[in-house]
């Protein structure tokens, strides 16, 4: 297996170190996104598979923000035993200076409940359910589990991404299930075009006999990750960074392509709110 990979974001071609990761395969002859599989199938977007959409004013966003960073302020604390008064999300790189630091911080923040945070959190469900137009849990049906909401925190020129993948894999490959979830991005902090989100646009309408990928995890950069690495599909590797901006949400299928959100800004971390939810 080669030992490096090609990728394109925004017409710029970059080069990353696949070295270790499992085998690459494609796919069998089927489209996994459909009616019963996808809960966006009736959305207006859902042929593109996300769209962008304003839901904040610029005084909740703040609010939204603020705890956000108090939240994030009390994890670094706890964890790295470090006090600072003037604590900011986009200064994150300045407080957590090495990556050992950084791993104590995301393994708290990858795995977060409403109870976490300190502010009403899950009051900005009913939101996403107005725009999607049913109701929204954050309960698995599978298992009845509460699932995590995730803070993604990646610091400038770090190698803080995913490869690209699709959420819906891991459950597809180990027990034969598609989880049935929509998933939500909020950009917070340090958010441009220089660090938006990486999607591939109709995706998740490629059969999966065109999509060469892991099936046990995958790495890349030397980092080790659980969702399956996508290589190439309908042999294309490029993808195209979101223009979400504060106070929206982007909103795309659990079965679209995306990752390599790499931050290229050298001064400002970008932080991001990701929640997975189930139709209720």
């Amino acid at each position: 297996m080669p030992s490096k990979t090609q990728y394109t974001v925004d017409d710029s071609e970059k080069w990353f170190s696949i070295e270790g990761s499992p085998e690459l395969r494609y796919g069998r002859d089927e489209l996994l996104s459909s009616e019963s599989t996808d809960i966006t199938f009736h959305q207006p977007w859902y042929p593109l598979g996300y769209t962008e959409v304003n839901f904040l004013s610029r005084e909740e966003f703040s609010t939204l923000r603020n705890g956000l960073t108090e939240c994030i302020k009390r994890i670094v604390e706890e964890e790295c035993k470090i006090r600072t008064n003037e604590f900011s999300l986009t200064r994150y790189h300045e407080v957590i200076v090495n990556d050992a630091d950084h791993l104590r911080i995301v393994r708290r923040t990858r795995d977060l409940f409403p109870n976490d945070f300190g502010f009403r959190i899950n009051d900005l469900i009913p939101r996403f359910e107005n725009i999607l137009g049913f109701k929204l849990t954050d309960f698995n049906p599978l298992d009845q589990k509460q699932v995590h909401i995730i803070v993604r925190i990646n610091r400038p020129l770090s190698n803080d991404y995913n490869p690209p993948h699709k959420d819906i894999y891991e459950g597809y490959d180990n027990k034969s299930y598609i989880p049935r979830f929509v998933n939500f991005w909020i950009p917070i902090a340090g958010v441009n075009e220089k660090s938006n989100l990486p999607l591939v646009p109709r995706s998740h309408l490629i059969n999966e006999s065109q999509i060469l990928r892991t099936f046990e995890g995958g790495i890349i950069q030397g980092n080790k990750y659980r969702v399956r690495m996508i290589k190439s599909w309908s042999g294309n590797r490029s993808l195209e960074r979101s223009t979400v901006s504060y106070g929206q949400v982007l909103i795309f299928s659990s079965h679209l392509i995306r990752g390599l959100a790499c931050n290229e800004n050298t001064d400002k971390t970008r932080v991001a709110l990701e929640f997975r939810l189930f139709k209720s």
